[in-house]
């Protein structure tokens, strides 16, 4: 006789183990279809034209803001939170790699990223990125038209990247560092489809009443081509670039040295389930990098105890 258990991980893992059936796919009528790819299509042409980049959360700029001015700030604190943003850990990724502070080693996590260009260059470059979120009336306009999905996919993205992270160090699998900027990057194409989107909507070549599931499957559809042009450009390491395209094939790359893939995978499927359970469209991900990792239900309960517990964190740490 299996106990039930009562945090909810029953729910999830009937799903994962095909003993319930998640909801059934959204059925796209012929003219959504066509709307689809006609938004699509803009999207996509606007990253490439613009070469757009990601922004600061602006409540999170505001915080930032506030640290660097205080005296005497602990450069651990400023680390935090730096670390925190995707736009920022992307620019001192990247910073730490160009040919200024290269040291003939490829940095692949923040910390040590932090380290090589020092707390002054660290707290510049998020002071900059943070301003220009503030005061850039464009991206507070762009910012505005998604608020509430912007929202969502922040908190979204750090539970899944700090979840990895902390199941990275508990299993024993791959660099928690390394995992977590793969959590936090691999997505960052979402970020760059919706500020696409709003644009639109702002110059009035999207409808401002755009309903929330065709943003969404925009987003689904362009973010890991969108995504992995820009770290491309970026020059980031890798690795990086290698997850952010990979993440999503239907047959990805298996052995030790692609456990960061698979766990990100496994960790972001149970998180989306946790969410809703009727959400299959990354169930056979799910699996497939369960079975890779060789994760049964009890390892796969522990990933789900590790997301509920850095939602609690996340939650405390970015309100709102």
């Amino acid at each position: 006789m299996v106990l039930e258990e009562p945090d909810g991980f029953d729910g999830v893992w009937a799903v994962l183990a095909g003993d319930v059936a998640p909801g059934p796919a959204r059925v796209w009528s012929r003219e959504d279809q066509e709307r689809l790819d006609e938004l699509t299509g803009l999207v996509l042409d606007h990253c490439s034209r613009s070469h757009l980049a990601p922004t600061v959360f602006p409540a999170l700029a505001v915080r930032i803001m506030n640290l660097l001015h205080e005296p005497d700030v602990e450069s651990g604190r400023v680390v935090q939170l730096v670390g925190s943003d995707p736009a920022i850990a992307m620019q001192v990724l990247r910073i730490a790699n160009s040919v200024l502070y290269h040291r003939g080693r490829e940095v692949q996590d923040l910390r040590s990223a932090v380290l090589r260009i020092g707390l002054r260059e660290v707290s510049g470059i998020a002071a900059g990125a943070a301003g220009r979120a503030l005061f850039d009336q464009t991206l507070r306009l762009e910012y505005e038209v998604f608020g509430d999905r912007w929202n969502r996919l922040f908190q979204e993205t750090m539970v899944v990247a700090f979840g990895a992270s902390q199941a990275a160090f508990d299993l024993g699998l791959a660099h928690p560092g390394q995992v977590f900027l793969a959590g936090m990057f691999h997505d960052v194409g979402k970020t760059l489809a919706l500020r696409a989107l709003a644009a639109l909507t702002v110059l009035g070549r999207v409808p401002p009443d755009l309903p929330e599931p065709v943003a969404e499957e925009v987003t689904e559809r362009v973010h890991v081509p969108v995504g992995f042009a820009l770290h491309r450009s970026w020059g980031l390491p890798a690795r990086l670039e290698e997850i952010c395209r990979d993440h999503h094939l239907p047959v990805p790359p298996e052995g030790p040295e692609h456990q960061d893939l698979h766990l990100l995978r496994a960790v972001e499927g149970i998180h989306r389930l946790v969410l809703d359970p009727q959400d299959g469209r990354r169930l056979g991900e799910t699996r497939q990098s369960l079975q890779a990792l060789r994760i049964d239900r009890r390892g796969a309960h522990r990933l789900h105890r590790i997301l509920a517990g850095e939602a609690a964190r996340v939650a405390v740490l970015f309100p709102g």
